[in-house]
């Protein structure tokens, strides 16, 4: 098993990107944000979570919040590579679109908080990050890339293997991609009114971290431009014709026949060709420091909360061994029993608030995101131009004692840089701005119902790449394991990896992904005052 690494590294490599990077702050923690996100300056219980020094500014006694968000997200990456066109079905066509839909019906969340003179405490528990999975039935552009290296790559190497002259012109195989993330988080704070005007929190949030990685590549096969001739029983010649499809492991069957001393190390090669599977399991507990400060006089409010940065060590169970760790460093990320940094970035946030008339509020809040300073593997964060910062404004009006209306919007704004080295395909945001709305329904003094709707417009966002999906590293590590292997000489290898090398120097592996999404949520929530 040590060597079950010619095709399954390649597959690793795209399969597994989808943690890198992957983390998500979720500041949409229930309806009342969906309905107006500026919530630094609200005082609500909610307050929490948003804005925690707000909460000694709630009437005496205990608060509750019960909240629910359904979400529904569409991913899109349409890819262009060179090679695609020998695909199957595909049509001829260099650009493919694959598509990522995730679904999240139930994320709750629960806040309580208790007010007695100066003093108050709360509690805040929720899917703090992630919050979803998503799922590519017929895979990524990552997976199809490497299949689609095949046609050439066997033609161009199978005579130094012993297959001959082998006139491969299409290719084909079954894909598919599933990531589930949550990122759980339990936040407690205590606060005290040093003035009238000013209260200060201080507390801290518990954040457990859970991931699962499912794929993979079946079936793979080369289809036949061209009669082919390959060693049949007992080693002798036999004729397949044109336009017949071949599986990885009859192909590699023929080399079994033309070097049998071989053999144990060809079935090796045979066994993993005919299904390439990678499952991943990763977990952490982090923990970080939280402070929020509010002053509020006569109709304004001003509010800030801090968090620290949250440091994870996501733990590795993973059917990728060291051995493909070694070959490639793109999966090196995912090796079994590896502890991988994904700290959550810290946060700041600001918010002011100014009530107009008793019926009529405003708010406008800011966060920014100290992406650059949380440690990723690697030191990924580094491939970030700059940090992530927002602009939340929203407005809030009581048609009468039992309906308040609201609306808000929202922007985003991510450093990704022009090169964007910290995106992959199924690994990505862009940019993009947000609009909520909804209704408090005051069923009496002491209970409210939240309804809302809040959807997110993403900017469009493209990336290049010279050498497509680290195609041209996997290519030369490959030569070199065929040269391990013996399956290739020294000499062979070395003009192989050479060959590659030119290829994406002029071009030849150079591919483009163009990113696109979706996203909707409702949410709805019920307050309760005792």
């Amino acid at each position: 098993m040590k060597k079950k690494l010619l095709l399954a590294a390649a597959f690793c490599l795209s399969a597994m990107t989808v943690s890198a990077g992957d983390y998500l702050t979720n500041t949409n923690q229930g309806a009342s944000f969906l309905r107006m996100p500026a919530q630094e300056a609200y005082i609500s219980v909610e307050g929490a979570y948003y804005n925690p020094g707000g909460i000694g500014f709630l009437p005496d006694g205990w608060h509750f919040a019960l909240n629910n968000q359904s979400a529904f997200q569409t991913r899109t990456a349409e890819s262009t590579f060179g090679l695609y066109p020998f695909g199957l079905h595909n049509n001829g066509a260099a650009t493919k679109k694959f598509k990522g839909t995730a679904t999240a019906p139930i994320l709750p969340a629960l806040d309580v908080a208790y007010v007695n003179g100066r003093w108050s405490g709360s509690f805040h528990a929720g899917i703090v990050g992630g919050g979803g999975k998503c799922t590519f039935d017929d895979g990524l552009g990552s997976f199809e890339s490497v299949v689609s290296v095949l046609p050439m790559a066997m033609q161009a190497i199978a005579p130094a293997m012993g297959l001959g002259n082998f006139p491969a012109s299409q290719y084909s195989m079954d894909t598919y991609m599933r990531g589930k993330q949550f990122f759980v988080g339990a936040q407690f704070g205590v606060g005290y009114k040093v003035l009238p005007e000013l209260n200060v929190s201080v507390g801290g949030r518990l954040v457990y971290a859970n991931s699962n990685y499912y794929g993979y590549v079946r079936n793979i096969k080369l289809t036949l431009g061209d009669t082919y001739t390959t060693m049949g029983p007992g080693g002798q010649p036999m004729d397949i014709p044109a336009g017949e499809q071949l599986g990885m492991t009859d192909l590699l069957g023929g080399l079994v026949q033309a070097h049998p001393e071989m053999g144990q190390k060809v079935a090796q090669l045979s066994a993993l060709a005919s299904e390439v599977e990678v499952n991943c399991d990763q977990d952490a507990w982090g923990f970080a420091p939280v402070i929020g400060v509010d002053y509020k006089k006569g109709p304004l409010t001003l509010g800030l909360r801090y968090e620290f940065k949250t440091r994870l060590r996501l733990k590795n169970e993973s059917t990728t061994t060291a051995e493909q760790a070694a070959l490639l460093h793109n999966v090196a990320e995912f090796e079994d029993g590896k502890s991988v940094p994904n700290d959550i970035p810290a946060l700041l946030g600001l918010g002011v608030g100014y009530e107009f008339t008793p019926q009529l509020r405003a708010y406008l809040s800011g966060h920014y995101f100290f992406d650059k300073q949380a440690h990723q593997f690697n030191h990924r964060e580094k491939l970030l131009k700059s940090n992530t910062w927002e602009v939340l404004a929203g407005v809030e009006y009581d048609i009468d004692d039992k309906w308040t209306v609201s609306l808000g919007g929202q922007s985003t704004n991510y450093g990704l840089g022009k090169d964007k080295g910290y995106v992959s395909d199924i690994s990505f945001t862009t940019s993009s701005y947000s609009l909520g709305a909804g209704v408090k329904f005051h069923v009496t003094d002491n209970i409210g119902i939240n309804l809302a709707y809040f959807k997110t417009f993403y900017y469009s966002m493209s990336k290049h790449q010279q050498d497509y999906n680290g195609l041209g590293h996997t290519g030369q590590n490959l030569m070199g394991m065929a040269q391990q292997m013996g399956i290739i000489d020294a000499q062979t290898a070395q003009a192989g990896q050479a060959a590659v090398a030119g290829m994406v120097q002029n071009g030849m592996f150079a591919g483009s992904d163009r990113f696109d999404r979706t996203n909707d949520v409702i949410g709805i929530g019920v307050d309760i005052r005792f």
